[in-house]
């Protein structure tokens, strides 16, 4: 009966294992963003001035966002990732964009528009 029961817990462990599993490859199916130092707007030159963003594409890293250290230059720097490295020495490359100050910034799925907005 004990090896009955240890059995029946290793399966519901074993399946429950294998859902998440599945949960999180799906997520990481489609193109998404991850905010990972937090978003500060200045309300006094009504933009962002600081937070970083990764950029992700089947769970791999394609593109990394500095929207910079607190001043208020509607300027934020681009990482361009190669194969998920986002180091320059790995290839990555870097460029400046100008900040679009009335778009939010959210953690979640982005769409294709986003994503070709953002240069992958």
């Amino acid at each position: 009966m004990d090896t009955l029961n240890i059995f029946s817990k290793f399966i519901i462990v074993f399946l429950l294992f294998a859902l998440f599993s599945a949960c999180n490859k799906e997520e990481c199916e489609y193109k998404s963003k991850y905010i990972y130092e937090p978003i500060v707007f200045d309300e006094e030159c009504n933009c962002i001035v600081s937070g970083k963003v990764k950029y992700l594409k089947d769970c791999v890293t394609v593109i990394l966002v500095d929207y910079g250290d607190g001043t208020c230059d509607h300027m934020a720097t681009k990482t361009i990732c190669k194969n998920g490295r986002c180091e320059l020495s790995a290839g990555a490359f870097e460029e400046q964009f100008e900040v679009d100050c009335d778009k939010i910034i959210e953690d979640g799925p982005i769409s294709d528009d986003e994503a070709a907005q953002m240069g992958y």
